[in-house]
């Protein structure tokens, strides 16, 4: 067991997005789309290869060349936790030899891609990755078949509010074919909305789609390729969707011909936890040999910032792929929360330093622990000290409370005491409880010679530099205490600024202890002197 240094209350911001393969659960709006037609006809040719055209010149006929992807992999999501997945998206055909456009949170991750053409649900084919950019949300992939294929041409006409458009593609998972119409609403809406990209502009249209669209095309009346559906769910007077744009999608399709580009291997989103003080990418999945997957990045990590900016702080990819754009191939100083085990980790993606532990509080007690003393469970509520300065969650059954200051110098400062029995936890070891306070001036040092003064019957067992994003300082940890079975834990640390001084000072028997202190190092809050 270990503590997760403000993050156990991470939760999703749901801008428009949930889960990217259709795991149950959360709200998913990332779709995208295509149209329908007859089943006959095959492409005349590959327009980039050989400059002939598509045989498709109407929306009706878009369905010859729209796919439905079945995607078989893990995700990781926040809420759900690791599920083995089969989600479905779509996306269309661009070349008679097989060349296919989704998004990249279809594929990314994903162990198997099937793909089914047309609706026709008696034959599949296997797909493989060429190239992804989760900064676009794009992703080409090649379909195994040599047989020339119907594919879709781009559109090169201009884009105006007002412009019919028809999305298709194959929602929610269903075999059957879909086809919507509508008209663009805007011809340049912002370019940061879904939190799993970020580009120039988008269009907003009004032609419904579903989760499992994502990756379809939306298409003029000819049958050409406008825009690549990938998001929806907003609400004005009426739902609005939002598309990648031909002019923008192309070019970075013919790039992904050549391997991925924009991205580091990633198919996750953008997270914010206000009151837990959390911002990051959550990584759901991870492209095997990416740059991610060289540092050993898991599902379920959480990217809190890249060279040194804080990712994820609007809700957004922007800071994200900014990053990613400045940097092309080199080195990025990375530090990622691993949610599971409360690790923040170090290093470098496309570097030489792979992603190591640069801190963690408890995990190694854990084995010191008798294994006979498991304990009940805790739950918690949150406490607040009689100056209003300090907050912490803590353990509703350490039911013996001291909230009052603490004189500083003639100044009042915060204190919070908690335990079953508060007399016993202030004289002796084996009371399990906690209690922090806030100083004014002094140094770590002194404050760790000060208040780490244990008992001699104590092993000092390890310490540590602590850093949770809030606070930095030192972490020391005793087992062995009072009757032998306690463990005993001091942090000291300050606020970026040096204005004060925090002390915690935590005893702990049984795993459930640890689990409690766990929870005040993840949660206390001290407002600077006023």
């Amino acid at each position: 067991m270990s503590v997760t240094p403000r993050s156990l209350r991470v939760r999703t911001r749901h801008l428009v997005a949930g889960t990217l393969w259709g795991v149950a659960g959360l709200t998913l709006a990332l779709a995208g789309c295509s149209s329908g037609g007859s089943d006959d006809g095959t492409a005349e040719g590959t327009a980039e290869s050989g400059g002939a055209r598509s045989s498709i010149t109407s929306y009706e006929d878009v369905r010859r060349a729209t796919i439905q992807i079945i995607a078989q992999g893990t995700l990781r999501d926040p809420e759900i936790g690791l599920a083995d997945a089969s989600g479905a998206g779509s996306g269309f055909i661009i070349s008679a030899d097989g060349l296919a456009v989704t998004n990249n949170h279809v594929v990314t991750g994903a162990a198997t891609l099937e793909v089914f053409i047309g609706g026709d649900r008696t034959r599949s084919y296997n797909a493989t990755i060429i190239g992804v950019s989760e900064c676009n949300d794009l992703a080409l992939i090649d379909i195994a078949e040599r047989e020339p294929l119907p594919f879709l041409d781009w559109s090169t006409e201009e884009v105006t509010a007002g412009l019919e458009v028809w999305a298709a593609g194959f929602p929610l998972g269903d075999p059957e074919f879909t086809l919507t119409r509508g008209i663009i609403t805007k011809a340049r809406a912002g370019g940061d909305l879904t939190g799993t990209s970020s580009i120039d502009h988008t269009i907003e249209h009004d032609a419904n789609i579903n989760p499992g669209s994502s990756g379809g095309p939306l298409v003029r009346e000819d049958g050409r390729v406008i825009a690549i559906n990938y998001a929806g769910g907003q609400v004005a007077i009426t739902p609005q969707f939002y598309s990648i744009a031909a002019d923008l999608a192309k070019p970075v399709v013919d790039r992904l011909a050549q391997g991925d580009f924009e991205s580091l291997g990633v198919n996750g989103w953008a997270i914010a936890d206000e009151a837990a003080g959390i911002t990051g990418i959550w990584v759901a999945g991870v492209s095997p040999g990416s740059p991610a997957a060289r540092v050993k990045l898991q599902p379920g990590d959480i990217i809190t910032s890249l060279n040194g900016l804080p990712m994820g702080t609007d809700g957004t990819f922007r800071d994200y792929c900014d990053v990613i754009r400045t940097s092309g191939t080199r080195p990025i100083a990375t530090e990622v929360l691993r949610y599971d085990t409360g690790e923040v980790l170090v290093g470098e993606i496309n570097g030489t330093e792979a992603l190591t532990v640069s801190f963690t509080i408890g995990g190694f007690v854990e084995e010191d622990l008798p294994p006979t003393q498991s304990g009940g469970s805790y739950d918690y509520v949150s406490v607040e000290d009689n100056t209003g300065r300090m907050t912490v969650d803590l353990p509703r059954q350490w039911s013996e409370l001291d909230t009052l200051p603490i004189d500083d110098a003639g100044r009042s400062m915060p204190g919070i005491a908690a335990s079953a029995n508060l007399g016993a936890f202030y004289t002796g070891f084996d009371e399990p409880g906690v209690a922090l306070v806030a100083f004014e001036g002094g140094s770590i040092e002194g404050a760790l010679n000060e208040f780490g003064a244990a008992d001699p019957g104590c092993n000092l067992a390890a310490e540590e530099d602590y850093d949770d994003g809030l606070y930095q300082g030192v972490v020391r940890y005793w087992d062995g205490c009072g009757s032998g079975s306690s463990v005993v834990v001091l942090l000291v640390a300050e606020p970026a600024d040096g204005s004060m001084l925090i002390v915690v000072i935590g005893q702990a028997q049984t795993e459930q202890d640890i689990q409690a202190l766990d929870r005040v190092l993840g949660t206390f809050i001290v407002e600077p002197p006023r």
